[in-house]
């Protein structure tokens, strides 16, 4: 009778499983990437259909009323009612509950109106943006400013362009007073202008921007920086009930630390309000945001027409106004 060898059970050496194990790491970094890509290309998705159902909600509202909706604030701080053009359109994105609780007849902020203006609204925030979807605005007369007002928008119009980039050359010319010195060009929901319609967009609705990004606020983003604590550093904007988170185009140095330079968007998303003393030395009570999103490399934008799409952040100033302005009859070189 032979005898068999004893069969012992092979494991993994220690050097085996060692390779292994960096096998595996190394197949995690390789995948690791491409879901964060697939996430945030669900996320940017999400964005734009966000911008393109407040797009056709101003559609509807003009075929309405034959008018775009504009935010609207009397002369001086305590003159009420300071309105936005997002409550006006609350019916118009499934939201005419919220819009039937808000006095019309009382500022934004009033304590009758703080349970409506506090509601959050997931389709006027971007899923990309790292602030929490609940995070408040607050009354910027009040001081000290505290964030427990008003629940929060990614979104705004764009209703001007600021007449200091004319003046420095950084922008075409094309609206000026009796002295030919420059004006504020205006966009398409031109603030406080009951009468802004479609007829006044000459520039064709497809070739001018209606709402854009602002992510973020009232934290203050700036280029290679994280968002700010609110107690010591906020853009004066944020809210969606607020006339104030309207954007009027500035411009920022590339740094985004100073307003009116070259840079059109994703260097700041606003300038910091707690710097200055309220009302601001130039923006007195209008809003400070700027074009900012949490997308790589672009900013997502709705047009006139109901569309909606990202611009490239390395767009020229001088472009960027060209789209955002309704009739300067300008001829941009951005292509989409």
């Amino acid at each position: 009778m032979s005898l068999r060898p004893f069969n012992r059970q092979r494991g993994f050496t220690l050097v085996e499983l060692l390779v292994v194990i960096a096998i595996i790491g190394i197949l995690v970094a390789l995948l690791l990437p491409a879901v964060q890509a697939a996430r945030e290309a669900a996320r940017r998705t999400q964005c734009i259909n966000n911008l393109k159902q407040i797009g056709l909600a101003v559609q509807n509202y003009h075929d309405a009323r034959q008018v775009v909706p504009v935010s609207a604030r009397p002369a001086g701080l305590t003159t009420a009612p300071r309105i936005a053009a997002l409550t006006l359109l609350l019916p118009y994105f499934e939201e005419a509950n919220l819009r039937q609780q808000f006095d019309l007849t009382k500022n934004w902020g009033h304590i009758d109106n703080r349970r409506v203006v506090s509601t959050v609204i997931p389709a006027l925030l971007c899923p990309s943006s790292p602030e929490p979807q609940d995070r408040l605005d607050g009354v910027p007369e009040t001081k000290p400013w505290a964030g427990i007002v008003a629940a929060q928008t990614d979104y705004s119009p764009t209703i001007w362009v600021d007449k200091r980039l004319a003046t420095a050359n950084l922008i075409d010319t094309t609206k000026t007073d009796n002295n030919g010195l420059p004006l504020d060009a205006p966009g398409i929901m031109e603030y406080n202008n009951l009468k802004s319609s479609y007829k006044k967009v000459i520039d064709g609705l497809s070739k001018t921007i209606l709402f854009a990004e602002s992510a973020g606020r009232p934290a203050l983003y700036r280029k290679g920086l994280g968002g700010s604590d609110v107690a010591t550093s906020r853009v004066n904007a944020g809210g969606w009930c607020r006339p104030a988170s309207d954007m009027n185009i500035d411009g920022s140095s590339t740094d985004g630390a100073t307003d009116v330079g070259p840079c059109a968007m994703n260097c700041t998303n606003g300038i910091d309000m707690e710097a200055f003393a309220y009302p601001h030395p130039y923006y007195n009570t209008f809003g400070t945001s700027e074009p900012w999103s949490f997308h790589p490399g672009v900013v997502l934008h709705a047009f006139g027409d109901g569309s909606a799409r990202p611009i490239t952040e390395d767009i020229s100033i001088r472009d960027y106004a060209r789209l955002v302005t309704r009739a300067g009859e300008e001829v941009t070189t951005t292509q989409f």
